[in-house]
């Protein structure tokens, strides 16, 4: 009797193996989770970042109205900012703006890894002190840009 309950087991458990391999034979093919597909954190906010300073110097503006780059002085020469006027910009003002906006996300980035550096003072001053000045500049030059755009300069 014994013998008999062992080979019913073998054979279950024989049959229950077979079954589990048919179905994951014929099991369907399933997409990736959501879990799976979701992208870095670093990666969702480098991507907002870039697109506000493009929505801020104006990249609509630049695609739609197709300004020029350069403008040609009153008196003589050649400048990049368009004068006078707050609604219009060349292309190389953008640009120039766009890169002090991008040097000083990179200030306002080298004062958050001051603060995560609290067992290391010597570079966490250094950090602090550059990204001050580097704020500090790119505030002031994009003050003198817009004084000297609307000609309060």
């Amino acid at each position: 009797m014994a013998g008999m309950k062992r080979k019913a087991e073998k054979v279950s458990w024989r049959l229950k193996r077979r079954l589990g391999d048919v179905g994951y034979k014929l099991r369907v093919q399933r997409l990736p989770t959501t879990e799976a597909m979701t992208p870095s954190t670093t990666l969702i906010i480098g991507i907002l970042v870039a697109f506000s300073i493009f929505i801020l110097v104006g990249g609509i503006y630049d695609l739609l109205e197709k300004p020029l780059a350069i403008l040609p002085k009153a008196s003589s020469g050649w400048t990049f900012i368009y004068r006078g006027s707050i609604n219009a910009q060349t292309i190389n003002e953008s640009l120039v703006t766009g890169l002090l906006y991008i040097i000083g996300i990179a200030g306002l980035y080298m004062l958050l890894r001051s603060t995560r550096l609290a067992y290391r003072p010597r570079q966490a001053y250094l950090l602090l002190i550059i990204g001050i000045l580097i704020v500090l500049i790119v505030v002031y030059y994009t003050g003198t840009l817009l004084q000297d755009k609307i000609g309060a300069g």
